[in-house]
């Protein structure tokens, strides 16, 4: 689908407003200035500001019924079934981490997405692997995000 600016606008903005809201639920942190609200209300000004330059400069275009057009890669199959797979991708990731860990889930979903993609086995496997590990050593220890499941490096 291709959306005119100003549509493109209005759901940003709802997007932008929904982000920064939702940031009034996270609890602060003690004795610090910023905590676990500060990206999220970041995020959701950025949001609102984008939105407001968007529909702006459709206002300014004249662009004022939206409208939504069908493109082309959405009449191909196989790009819209790699759509569905990242979206199922990412709902068997939030629901099966908790259970099968971080490595248990990432790495067949990267493997399966890069085969989807066609990227050939030997190429994928190895890819997916040194992707999870590259991951978790950002994320788990660099950053000290706790991501699911068992921690499997052990340095």
């Amino acid at each position: 689908m291709k959306a005119n600016t100003f549509l493109l606008g209005l759901v940003m903005l709802f997007a932008g407003l929904a982000v920064f809201a939702s940031s009034w639920l996270f609890s602060p942190l003690p004795n610090q200035s910023y905590g676990s609200d500060t990206m999220p209300r970041l995020v959701g000004c950025l949001g609102i500001v984008i939105a407001c330059a968007l529909i702006i400069e459709a206002r300014y275009q004249g662009q004022r019924a939206p409208r939504l057009e069908i493109l082309e890669w959405l009449r191909d199959p196989r790009r819209v079934a790699g759509m569905l797979a990242t979206i199922a991708g990412v709902l068997a990731y939030v629901l099966l981490s908790d259970q099968l860990g971080f490595p248990g889930v990432a790495f067949p979903l990267v493997f399966a997405l890069m085969v989807l993609a066609g990227t050939r086995v030997v190429v994928a496997l190895p890819a997916a692997a040194m992707a999870v590990v590259v991951v978790y050593l950002i994320f788990g220890r660099l950053l000290m995000v706790p991501l699911p499941g068992p921690d499997f490096l052990y340095f």
